[in-house]
């Protein structure tokens, strides 16, 4: 019997301790468990948020970056362009220019141009240049030292028929590009 006394309050001490637990694992574990889990999954999506919107923010700064490269490249294209309505000051710096080293010019061009898009306009001019060789070569160089940009697509050279001439004869077609 005592042993029976003794069995039994053991096994209600330990009956009240596994409840006991049970009570702490149901009430505080589980529920602190289910807390650390949202809290994980509300950190989860905010590190994935914070990441899209770092890829954007370099994203961002990647694209400025590119635009001042673009506006760097606009600049020069200012000036490599010819202005609208400066046709007249394009021919005239090109006879300027073969006065300089001696040669007759002859300019043809109707100024139509071909629409290129991007408010830029393609106009083919042509010009017969006369002159000795040397100077029709530094003619040439001068024309590519400009700051305005002329496009040679035929240069054709020819000696003048006159017998005992040095005199050379060169055929320019290119192009040069307008503001519109």
């Amino acid at each position: 019997m005592i042993f029976n006394y003794y069995k039994n309050k053991f096994l209600i001490k330990i009956g009240i301790i596994l409840l006991f637990f049970i009570a702490i694992i149901a009430f505080i574990i589980i529920p602190a468990l289910a807390e650390i889990y949202r809290v994980n999954q509300e950190i989860s999506a905010e590190r994935t948020k914070l990441e899209r919107k770092l890829a954007l923010g370099l994203n961002i700064k990647k694209i400025i970056k590119d635009l001042e490269e673009i506006e760097e490249t606009i600049r020069y294209l200012d000036d490599v362009l010819i202005d609208k309505n400066q046709e007249l000051a394009f021919i005239n710096n090109l006879e300027v220019l073969s006065s300089q080293y001696g040669l007759k010019i002859e300019i043809n061009s109707d100024f139509t141009g071909v629409d290129l898009g991007a408010n830029i306009a393609q106009v083919e001019i042509q010009a017969l240049v006369s002159g000795n060789y040397k100077q029709i070569l530094r003619f040439l160089n001068g024309i590519e030292k400009q700051k305005n940009y002329f496009n040679f697509k035929i240069i054709t050279f020819s000696k003048n028929k006159r017998a005992g001439s040095s005199e050379v004869q060169v055929q320019l077609i290119g192009n040069a590009y307008f503001k519109k």
